[in-house]
């Protein structure tokens, strides 16, 4: 077997139908090995792979000397633990969203990776669509002169019965959050690879209309460090999808809404516009991601984003949850790794 050899711990559906059939289409990856608590899921998912095995504990999985990375799809409060140990066990790792629950389990996780001298990686595939590129590639040539404000605006109606799957999405314990955690921390990590480190967060979180625990409507802002200021909602209660996003600049605004369904990306000077041609993703939405991190780790080199960048949109979405209970603006990224 030629490519980087991967074990994928968790089968739902994001590795069902997104991570294994890119690593199959990838030339430089190949899937050994599935893990789920579930067996019956795990050797499912090796058969119509075509992988060569399946486990029910994970440290079979890492103890298989096969394997050299390990993808974790697990749910998000399994992440920390389960990329920890795989980094233990002297495998790469690359994380699905959000990295952690808290940026003191994202500096775990780091740590880890950089003790056992192996990469880490989070599944923020958004940085490598063409829309990002873009919008990177205008802010940083002064399309839109010095950025100065930026607005994320996400929503859906989201209310999983009991028995469904990912319910665990609504548990507060297991997910860590609402619509933040899940389809707000990608664009929040977009904003990241564009703006810069986050500063300071203020947010609100509470559950207005739905039964479950977790927050249905949460709003923060934020301060980047080059001072850009933005503001994201993401709402899990309304009965459309929601999904705006725009860089508002001393010269210009580049306005990417909607940043997943929408090809365009518009470039207004106040008074000019310019259209840019961004499709989305052709096909798998996860298969730069996975070229671009299987393709640098057997060519011996680091891949283009790491833990520390994952690590980002974690600790926007953390302060606003702690500002929301402290009534005070709070650090998105704090020095202590105590206070973290």
């Amino acid at each position: 077997m030629s490519g980087l050899k991967w074990g994928i711990v968790g089968c739902g559906s994001i590795a069902e139908n997104v991570v294994a059939p890119a690593m199959v289409a990838d030339e430089h990856s190949v899937v050994v090995a599935f893990y789920s608590h579930d067996l019956k899921r795990a050797e499912q998912m090796r058969d119509g792979f075509g992988a060569q095995a399946a486990y029910d504990d994970l440290g079979a999985l890492l103890s298989d000397e096969r394997i050299e990375a390990v993808y974790v799809a697990s749910p998000s409060y399994r992440h920390c633990e389960e990329a920890v140990a795989a980094a233990e066990a002297g495998k790469h790792v690359l994380c699905e969203k959000p990295m952690a629950l808290s940026t003191s389990d994202c500096r775990r996780m780091i740590a880890a990776a950089r003790r056992n001298d192996v990469h880490l990686a989070v599944a923020y595939q958004r940085r490598f669509w063409p829309k990002a590129v873009k919008m990177k590639e205008l802010i940083r040539d002064g399309a839109i002169g010095r950025p100065v404000s930026a607005r994320v605006r996400v929503g859906r109606y989201s209310d999983p019965a009991p028995e469904d799957p990912r319910h665990w999405r609504v548990e507060p314990a297991k997910s860590g959050g609402g619509s933040l955690q899940d389809t707000g921390s990608h664009r929040l990590d977009v904003m990241c690879y564009l703006l810069g480190e986050p500063q300071l967060v203020a947010g609100m979180a509470s559950t207005l209309t739905m039964e479950y625990e977790v927050p249905d409507t949460e709003t923060l802002i934020c301060q980047f460090a080059n001072g850009t200021q933005l503001v994201c909602e993401a709402s899990w209660n309304v009965d459309l999808l929601l999904d705006e996003f725009e860089v508002r600049g001393s010269e210009g605004t580049l306005m990417g809404t909607p940043f997943d369904a929408g090809a365009k990306l518009v470039l207004d000077r106040y008074g000019e516009t310019e259209e840019f041609d961004t499709p989305g993703p052709e096909g798998n939405r996860h298969q730069a991601l996975i070229e671009g991190f299987s393709e640098a780790t057997t060519e011996g080199y680091a891949p283009a984003f790491d833990g520390h960048d994952g690590m980002l949109a974690t600790g926007i979405i953390a302060a606003a949850y702690r500002s929301w209970e402290t009534g005070r603006w709070e650090r998105a990224l704090r020095r202590s790794r105590a206070s973290a």
